[in-house]
Parts: C-alpha cells; structure tokens; sequence
C-alpha cells in the first residue's frame, strides 16, 4: 500500500512522526522532499509540492492521497495566517484536486485537513503577522465580542466600538480580509465533498478559545456540513499538528472496512474526574477532547456494560485531575509548571496493571510535555512500557491523543506482536525522548537559547535510560532545533520514505 502524505510543514511532529507511523503498518509513505517545505519564517514551495504531488500519482498510482491543504493553498500552517496571496490564486490551487483525481486508474481516495484560521490571546507574533506584538490581546477580545454579536447576545453600550478603537482600522481590516479568504476556501472545500471529489476532510482549530471569529466560522462550517448531510464524512474539532496521523489512522481503517469493523476500545480516565479537566488552548474539557479524536480516527468507544465483548485496546487518561498543568509559562497566566499529580499517577499505573488488554497511554496532565513523575515510574517497570501500542504527551490534549491513537490503530492494522515490533518500539522511543526527556527536562535548562552542545550533553542520560526500559536503541540518532529554537526538538530517525526522509540536525 502507498500513501502521499502532505505534511503542514517540516517540524519533526508533523512531518516525522507521520512517516514513523505509516511505518509501523507497514504502508509506504511518499512524501514531497524536506527542502521543500518552508519553516517559521518563510513559505513552502507550493508550485514545487504540487508538481512534485502530480508527478508522484503519476509514476507510483498511490492508494490515496492525505493532505494538509494548508501547505498546498498557503505554503504552511503558519503561513495560513500570513500569506498575502489573494483569493482567486487560493481557489485556484484547491481545485487542483479535481484534477490530481481524473488523472488516477479509478477513483483516489483523497483525504483533507484543512485549518479554521487560530485567533491567539497573546502578543506573541512569532507564528502571526508582525502587529500582533503590539495588538494580539486587542484583536481577540474585538474578535469576542463580534462572535457575541453575531450571536445575538447583548454587548454592553459603546464595547464594541471601544473595542474597534483600539485596533487601527487598517490592521482590523487586514486582519478581516485574511480570515474571510481562509473561510470562502474553507467553505469551497465542503462543496468538493458534495461532489465526491474529497473522501474525508477535517476542519481543525488551534490554540482556541470558546468565543471568536474562529468558533463563528466553526459553527457557520457545521451548519452548513449538517444541512448538506455529510456530518459522516467532514469533522470539526480542536487540533492541527496530529490531524495527518488521524487521517493516516481513518484511512487504514477504512480500507480494512470490507473485512470488519474497525477498533474497539475501552477509555479509562485517570482519575475518573478528569475527563471534565479543562483542556488548555482548546476551549474545551478533556473529555470533549478524546471523544473528537476517537471519531476522528474512527476508533468505536465500547460502554462498560457492553463486555465481554471484544476489546483491541485500552485508551488510558492521564490527567491532572482538578486543573491541567503546563511546562511553559505565559506572561499573565498562571505558573501551571509542578502540579501534583501523585493520586493521578497512582491509579494510571493500577490501570496499567490490571488490563488484559493492550493500552494506548495518553499523558495530557500537563500540556507541552510529558508528566515527569509518571514517566519516570514507568521506566522503572518495563514490564508495563511493554504493554503500551502507544503513548504521547508532546503539546495540547488534541495533540497527544491524535496521534497516540493513530499510532495504536497502525499497530491493530499490522497485527504484530508488539514485543518484536522495532517499527513500534522506535516510534515509543521518539515520543518518550521528545515528550519527557526533552519537553518536561531539558527544555527549561536551556533558557530559551537553542544550544545544540547542552542539548547533546543533557538529552545523553535520558535517552540512555528510555533505550534500556525498551530494550530498543535505534541504529542512528540525531538531535537538534529544526527551526533554531526551543520550543520544539528534533529526534531524528531515519524514515523509509523514497522521496524524502527526515532531515538529520546539523
């Protein structure tokens, strides 16, 4: 089986660990050359990716196509919200996929994401146009206030137009005119499903409160997805950097469609509260969290008074219980960095122990890394490392558990003992080394100053302990700072992609 993978961008989350996981069911992935694509500061080659893309159905005929279309339409998740490429030249590049299906034997299956343009309550500009520095908090408190209006709630007398006021009129209407390009394309693309040319498609939402424009735009894209009755083919929910897993998960499963049902799995909740935990920058508690990633990868959800009905796997939450912490710390927010997360812990080990089954562990008591102390109680019982399909817990809840459960329904779909799965144990191993060792270790030693010599000397221990508690030590490894700073970490392994492979940090 051959699948084109379309990443976002190139970090190793998006464009890695799809591969590691295409990987493990033993799908080749084909995905456009790392140089390719752009990075924090500048744009992918989108003329390149989409000959690339055309030549590539051409020569090898793929099973299907799974693409992040934001990369195709804009040059990257980040560029999305940059981009001044105008409205015409978008539409132009999505209806490049009715002609990438006429030009296929059959009929290609083609699989999308596309994003619900973020809205930040931040001054940070890293990832946004430069006035954000200066006017993020503004605009998002405007944006608020025009999706209650929208709403028909009531504003208080003269908010609104203090609000406007505050925000230059020629930002505000940069700002408007981007995000209604991104909506007519967005729109466009539900009517590519209608005509059957899209199979799947996933609208996501980033970094996302519970009012905006964005959630305005969500609930218009629902409406209109409800009233074109295709609520089985479109989803909408919170997430980005894990959706090409997810679909990569549908996907398989889809194609095994003909011979049974997919994967049932139980969901245990660590401790049993924390599924009404709020998830940070999701606008949204945790247990509205993995059930829209549950359906997103097409896992059913067996009820307890169902057994003993088949279970393939068992999807452990490890919350925080009460609050979900953080491993970063915002100006203005609450310090979230050490929580106790001991009574949490206590129990995700009991689940582990008790299950008959194969558990998919899903670390989200703290987001932007992993819970250190459960994983550290974990190396020291490789007996239970032994029995996970998959762990995660790398950024947000939606982050950790899309991909965790892709990589478990990889596993289902390969049937192969995990215990003798090196493909598995290597994807384990880039999970643990990023999420733990790096994100909830190393991380804030570095002082937010990428040094590659204190990240090589620092990581050294910690890798050493997670190759003994798997028994696995992959054959190369390399890291470093694919986009020169430390909010994310490079583990790079070696991929078996033909037309491009993990780029090794220099």
């Amino acid at each position: 089986m051959r699948a084109v993978l379309l990443p976002l961008d190139d970090r190793p989350v998006t464009y890695g660990f799809p591969q590691l996981i295409a990987r493990v069911a033993g799908v080749e992935a084909l995905v456009p050359p790392r140089s390719l694509f752009g990075s924090l500061n500048t744009s992918a080659d989108i003329e390149g990716i989409t000959e690339w893309i055309q030549n590539t159905i051409a020569k090898t005929n793929p099973d299907v196509l799974l693409l992040c279309l934001d990369t195709l339409t804009y040059g990257g998740l980040i560029n999305s919200r940059r981009s001044p490429d105008s409205a015409k030249s978008v539409m132009d590049r999505v209806a490049i996929l009715q002609n990438w299906q006429k030009k296929t034997t059959g009929k290609l299956p083609i699989y999308v994401q596309s994003s619900i343009m973020r809205i930040s309550d931040n001054y940070d500009a890293t990832e946004e146009k430069p006035y954000w520095a200066r006017y993020g908090r503004e605009i998002f408190a405007w944006s608020s206030q025009m999706h209650r209006l929208a709403k028909g709630d009531s504003l208080v007398a003269g908010s609104l137009a203090s609000s406007e006021a505050r925000i230059p009129a020629d930002i505000r209407q940069d700002y408007q005119q981007t995000r209604v390009r991104n909506f007519q394309a967005n729109q466009k693309l539900v009517e590519l499903v209608q005509q059957g040319v899209i199979s799947r498609l996933t609208f996501s939402l980033d970094d996302s409160g519970q009012t905006g424009l964005n959630i305005l735009e969500k609930e218009r894209l629902i409406s209109m997805v409800q009233q074109a009755n295709l609520t089985k083919k479109i989803a909408t929910y919170a997430g980005a950097d894990e959706v090409l897993c997810a679909l990569l998960a549908r996907w398989l499963i889809d194609s095994k469609s003909s011979m049974r049902t997919g994967p049932t799995a139980l969901i245990r909740y660590s401790p049993e509260e924390g599924s009404n935990c709020l998830s940070r920058y999701e606008g949204q508690n945790i247990g509205e969290t993995i059930s829209s990633q549950m359906q997103a990868c097409g896992i059913d959800v067996q009820k307890e008074d169902d057994r003993p009905n088949p279970v393939d796997f068992v999807v452990l939450v490890h919350t925080g219980g009460d609050a979900q912490g953080d491993h970063i710390q915002l100006p203005g927010h609450s310090d979230l960095r050490r929580m106790d997360t001991s009574r949490s812990i206590k129990r995700t080990l009991e689940l582990l122990q008790q299950s008959e089954h194969p558990c998919v562990l899903c670390d989200v008591a703290y987001a932007n890394g992993a819970d250190p102390e459960l994983i550290e109680e974990l190396l020291q019982r490789p007996e239970l490392l032994a029995k996970l399909w998959a762990y995660s817990g790398w950024n947000t809840t939606g982050n950790s558990t899309g991909s965790a459960l892709a990589l478990a329904v990889a596993q289902w779909f390969t049937g192969t003992a995990s215990d003798t799965n090196n493909n598995l144990k290597a994807c384990l191993y880039v999970r643990l080394a990023d999420d733990w060792a790096y994100q909830s270790k190393v991380r804030s030693t570095l002082n937010s100053a990428p040094s590659y010599e204190h990240l090589r000397d620092n990581m050294k221990p910690y890798l050493e302990r997670i190759s003994q508690a798997l028994s696995y030590k992959p054959d190369s490894l390399t890291l470093g700072f694919p986009w020169n700073r430390t909010f994310e970490v490079e583990i790079g392994l070696p991929t078996d992609s033909n037309s491009g492979s993990l780029s090794l940090a220099k």
